[in-house]
Order: C-alpha cells, then sequence, then structure tokens
C-alpha cells in the first residue's frame, strides 16, 4: 500500500471523526489489497470496434463481461472476511459464516463477485439476509476485493483510451457509474467512476445519471461548516452526487477515499429525498 495512501486515511480521520470507523477499516482492507498480484488479463480489442463503441457511446467493456483475475479477487474477498469476523464488530458471527462459505471451494465467492458486476442487486441482498449481514456491506467488501484487477485492467488500456472528451455520464471504460465528481483546479467538473477510479470531464450543469441540464431543476447543498464539499442533485430523477472543490483544498485525497470520508452527506442527501 503506497505510504502516501495511510497519510490521506490519517489526515481525513483527523479532519472528518464521523469517519474514522470507515477509514480505519479501509487501512485494514488497503494492507491486504497490496498483498494481491492480479494475473494480467489477455485484452484484445480492435482499434475500429473502439472507434465504433465510442461513436455510439458504447464503454470499452461491459461490466459484466470485465476480463478481471477472479481467483485474486475470490481469495482477497475471503482475506477480507477473514480479517473483519476477528474483530469486535456486531455482524461478525454473519462474517464467519461467510467465510465458510467462501472457502468451501464451491465458487460461491465467483459468484457473488458476478452478482455485483451486474449490478444484481436482488442476489445480494438475498445473500446479505442469508447469512444475517448487511446486503450494503457485502457489496462493499466484494467491490474492493475486485479493485486491484479492475484497476490493473483500467491502467492496461489506458493508453489505448482517446483523450478526447466522453460525452456520457457512464464510465468510458466499464459502463459504471460515477460515485463522486470534483472540480478540478481549472474549475472543471469531472466524474470519478465507482468500480473502475476512472475519471472524465463531465458539463458542471448535467446530470449525468439522466443528462436533465435544466437548470431550474438541477441544485445542491452543503454541509454545514465544509468549504469545498456539496451534494449535487437532480430533481428531475431525485438522484445525488458528493462533489469535491479540489480550488478550495491544499491537498486532496484519492477519490476513493474521499468517497468513504464524506459518508455523512450520503446520509443528508438521503434524508433530503434523494437517492
Amino acid at each position: 500500500m503506497p505510504k502516501d495512501l495511510l497519510t490521506h486515511i490519517d489526515r481525513l480521520i483527523q479532519q472528518r471523526p464521523v469517519c474514522k470507523e470507515a477509514l480505519e477499516s479501509y487501512r485494514e482492507l488497503a494492507g491486504l489489497m497490496k498483498e494481491v498480484k492480479p494475473e494480467p488479463q489477455d485484452v484484445k480489442f480492435e482499434d475500429s470496434l473502439k472507434d465504433m463503441k465510442k461513436n455510439e457511446g458504447f464503454p470499452i467493456f461491459s461490466r459484466e463481461d470485465l476480463p478481471v483475475d477472479l481467483h485474486a479477487s475470490s481469495e482477497l474477498f475471503a482475506k477480507f472476511i477473514e480479517y473483519l469476523s476477528n474483530t469486535e464488530r456486531e455482524d461478525r458471527d454473519g462474517l464467519k459464516k461467510v467465510l465458510e462459505k467462501s472457502q468451501s471451494g464451491s465458487g460461491w465467492t465467483d459468484s457473488l463477485l458476478k452478482a455485483l458486476l451486474r449490478k444484481d442487486d436482488k442476489a445480494l441482498y438475498k445473500t446479505g439476509k442469508e447469512f444475517d449481514l448487511d446486503p450494503a456491506t457485502l457489496g462493499f467488501l466484494a467491490q474492493v476485493a475486485l479493485r486491484p484487477s479492475v484497476y490493473a485492467l483500467r491502467e492496461a488500456v489506458s493508453d489505448r483510451i482517446d483523450k478526447e472528451p466522453w460525452d456520457y455520464g457512464y464510465c468510458p471504460v466499464c459502463g459504471s457509474e460515477p460515485d463522486m465528481a470534483y472540480f478540478a483546479k481549472t474549475g472543471k467538473r469531472h466524474l470519478h467512476c465507482e468500480l473502475c477510479g476512472r475519471e472524465w470531464v463531465y458539463p458542471r450543469l448535467k446530470c449525468p445519471f439522466c443528462r436533465n441540464d435544466d437548470h431550474k431543476t438541477l441544485g445542491y447543498f452543503e454541509a454545514e461548516q465544509e468549504e469545498g464539499l456539496r451534494v449535487d442533485f437532480c430533481r428531475k430523477c431525485l438522484r445525488y452526487l458528493k462533489t469535491l472543490d479540489k480550488r478550495v483544498f491544499e491537498e486532496a485525497a484519492p477519490m476513493e477515499l474521499e468517497h468513504l470520508a464524506t459518508i455523512h452527506l450520503d446520509i443528508l442527501a438521503n434524508e433530503h429525498g434523494f437517492k
């Protein structure tokens, strides 16, 4: 794990104590992630096909068919569960049941990871309830377990991704939705992919989820005493996106950490009726 990631985590804990538990847990998961070396996948795609996909608004890959190392991700998921089940968490009994299942050699974890990739919320909900676990927790751990392999894939194709603007609210690499946005020092708005971490420029006054550009139904609100952090929302689709203004911060953390450090903004958005 890069040393500066630890520094960012410690700084964010000091600045936003409300997210201490989430960030400290992620610190341990990140340490386990460092031990994983995903096997490079054989990625082949014709430039002509790539250009055709871009012209028609299709990402390079679809989530459900991402060429990732499921074996490495499954092993990492089991390590996460083993570590967390030995803590004082209230859901440790459920985690122990999941650990036993993941170590059964039945391909159960692969199926769980594939459910996450195809965004099968019903399958995740059913699995969570089966083991007395919050489905959101299960989904988060599965997504983080996939992260080393998905990030490696993104880096493998990064030099073949056009630098031209991508005019859609979903990731040009894997087609996933953004989980955060930020304003760069130039003032341009960038979206951050929830799955592979790819970032791309997107218009400031347009909803990435429904493409609504009517300023009368777009807006934002800020948390008290937190300059540089806000929630952008759309009254048409009732979706929201947490946004960080890098012009305000002397140093911003990686967006995966900022997402965890702004959990309180998710709560505020939900309280305002956004999802």
